[in-house]
């Protein structure tokens, strides 16, 4: 395979892979969060929210640590707020002195997804003085 002269390779997706326990209970859970399932068949399923990915691989024997996966997001306070009803916020919306404000979900299979949005060294100072 010949690889075109002057052209250099770039990632374009990425797509987290989650061992659950149940396939249908992470598909409800997930469907929550706003996620949709673009494919599924009995050992495996795609969903989908604002074009990030989550693959879900359904096991009897879970892993002995968890899976964890980084989004990142715009408008984060109206994310949280959104998912304050599911009860599956793990981490209260925090401004961190390396300036990001984030959250934390995690699923009923102990896979973390850490939600972050870049903020000005301004607003994590005075947030983090608060």
């Amino acid at each position: 395979m010949l690889i075109e002269q002057g052209r250099q390779a770039a990632l374009t997706s990425i797509a987290p892979r989650f061992t659950v326990g149940d396939l249908e209970q992470a598909l409800t859970f997930y469907e929550q969060l706003g996620f949709v399932a673009t494919y599924q068949d009995e050992g495996f399923a795609i969903i989908e929210r604002d074009g990030i990915d989550l693959h879900l691989n359904p096991s009897e024997e879970l892993p002995k640590r968890h899976s964890v996966c980084w989004i990142g997001v715009t408008n984060i306070e109206a994310l949280y707020q959104e998912y304050l009803p599911t009860n599956a916020i793990s981490s209260p919306l925090v401004a961190q002195s390396w300036g990001l404000k984030e959250f934390s979900i995690r699923d009923p299979f102990r896979n973390l997804i850490l939600f972050a949005e870049s903020i000005s060294e301004e607003e994590a100072s005075a947030e983090e003085g608060a």
